[in-house]
C-alpha cells in the first residue's frame, strides 16, 4: 500500500488540475465544439505532464540533487524554450481554426493580433511551463524532505535501540564478574552455603536470560531479582544485617526497564566498606519512584572512582529512556556515599 500511495497522489493531483482547468475555461470555449475543447485540453495537459516528469525524473535528481544549481537553471531555461517552441505552432493553429467557427474569437484575434504572434505565444507558453516546473520542483523537494525525515527518525530509533542494548550488555558482564568472585570466595573458604550461592546465581541468570529482553518489567520482578542479588552478597558478610533493603509504597503496577537499578547496587558493593552498613531504600509515591543506595566508603578511596563506568552507563540509559523525567544525584558526606535515583513515570 505504501508503494501505491505516491502513484495515487500523482493521479489525484492531475485529476484535480484537469477539473480546475475545465471549470475555469476561457469564455469562447462555451461556443466551441466539445471535440475541440477535449483536443485542446488533452494536448495541453500531455505537454505539461511531460514537462512535469522530465523535471521530476531527469533534471532534479541528475542536476539539482548533485548541487549543480547553475547547470540546472540553464537546463530549465533550455527545456522551457523547447517547450514553447514546440507548442507555439499548435496553439496558433488551434486559434486560427477556432476563429473560423467562432465569430467572437475571430473579433478578439483581429483586435489583438499579438495572440497569433509566434514569439509572443512562445513566451507565454514558456511562462506557463515555468509554473509547471515550479510545481514539480516544490512537490519533489517537499516529498524528498519528508522521506528523509522519516528515514532519519527511523535511523535514530534504531541507533537508540542498539545503544540501549550495548549499554545493557555492558552492565551484565560486570555484574556476572562480581558475582562469580563472590562464589569463588565462598568456595575457596569451603563455606557450606556455597550451593545456596550457586542457586542464587542460577536465579539471577534466569532473570537476565528470560526477562530482560522486554523493554519494561514490573517493579516487583525487578525487586525480586534485586533481593536474590542481596541474598547472594549476604552469604559472604560476617554480619548479614549490615545489608538492608526497605520498600515503601505500592509497587504492584509500576514498570521500569530491566536492570536499571543494578548499577547503583553494584557501585555500592564495589566501593562500599564491607564492614560498614549498606542501605537500600525504595519508595513509590503515585507515579514517582525513588531509589537510594548509601554506604561507607573504603579508606583512602579516590573520589573520582565513586561513579565508575556503571554509573556512567546508567546516566546514558536514563538520558535515552527518561529524557526530562528523571534525576540521579550523588553526594559524599564525610565517609558516606549516597546515590539517589528518581523516575517520573507518566504511564
Amino acid at each position: 500500500m505504501k508503494k501505491r500511495l505516491p502513484l495515487l497522489l500523482h493521479i489525484l493531483l492531475w485529476v484535480a488540475l484537469i477539473a480546475f482547468n475545465f471549470f475555469f475555461s476561457n469564455t469562447y470555449e462555451s461556443k466551441t465544439p466539445w471535440q475541440w475543447v477535449v483536443l485542446d485540453k488533452t494536448q495541453t495537459f500531455l505537454f505539461h505532464i511531460a514537462l512535469f516528469y522530465f523535471n521530476w525524473f531527469i533534471l532534479l535528481p541528475k542536476l539539482l540533487a548533485k548541487d549543480k544549481v547553475v547547470l540546472y537553471a540553464l537546463a530549465v531555461i533550455f527545456t522551457l524554450a523547447v517547450f514553447g517552441l514546440v507548442r507555439a505552432p499548435i496553439e496558433i493553429f488551434e486559434l486560427k481554426q477556432l476563429a473560423t467557427i467562432d465569430e467572437d474569437l475571430a473579433k478578439q484575434l483581429a483586435k489583438f493580433p499579438d495572440r497569433l504572434s509566434y514569439l509572443s505565444t512562445m513566451f507565454q507558453l514558456s511562462i506557463m511551463g515555468l509554473m509547471t516546473v515550479f510545481l514539480s520542483s516544490a512537490l519533489k523537494v517537499t516529498g524528498d524532505y519528508l522521506k528523509n525525515e522519516r528515514l532519519r527518525k527511523e535511523l535514530e530509533h534504531q541507533q537508540t535501540a542498539t545503544e540501549l542494548e550495548l549499554l545493557k550488555a555492558q552492565v551484565n558482564p560486570h555484574f556476572l564478574f562480581n558475582t562469580l568472585n563472590n562464589i569463588y570466595s565462598l568456595a575457596y573458604q569451603q563455606a557450606p552455603n556455597t550451593p545456596d550461592a550457586i542457586m542464587k546465581l542460577s536465579l539471577l541468570l534466569r532473570y537476565q536470560l528470560y526477562e530482560t529482553d522486554m523493554p519494561l518489567v514490573l517493579l516487583e520482578k525487578e525487586m525480586e531479582h534485586l533481593q536474590n542479588l542481596l541474598d547472594l552478597h549476604r552469604l559472604r558478610l560476617t554480619d548479614p544485617r549490615l545489608l538492608s533493603l526497605e520498600i515503601h509504597g505500592e509497587t504492584g503496577h509500576f514498570q521500569l526497564p530491566p536492570m536499571l537499578l543494578m548499577p547503583l547496587v553494584e557501585n555500592m558493593f564495589k566501593h562500599g566498606l564491607a564492614s560498614g552498613p549498606m542501605k537500600l531504600w525504595l519508595e513509590v509515591n503515585n507515579n514517582t519512584l525513588t531509589f537510594t543506595a548509601s554506604n561507607l566508603l573504603k579508606p583512602n578511596s579516590p573520589s573520582e572512582s565513586y561513579g565508575g563506568l556503571g554509573l556512567q552507563n546508567l546516566r546514558r540509559r536514563l538520558a535515552i529512556l527518561y529524557p526530562g523525567h528523571h534525576s540521579l544525584e550523588t553526594q559524599v558526606v564525610g565517609q558516606e556515599f549516597r546515590a539517589t535515583l528518581s523516575l517520573y513515570n507518566n504511564a
